[in-house]
């Protein structure tokens, strides 16, 4: 057998409901550049 697992769900709000998620620039230029490569494609 394995080890017993507890699941113990809790209520409340999502603490990163509001957030956006702040890319990096080299992130940003990776996004920009794959995007220009799926926008040729079609």
């Amino acid at each position: 057998m394995g080890t017993p697992i507890r699941i113990q769900f809790k209520e409340g709000e999502n603490p990163y409901a509001n957030k956006r998620n702040t890319l990096t620039p080299t992130q940003m230029r990776k996004r920009k550049r794959l995007i220009k490569h799926i926008k040729k494609s079609k």
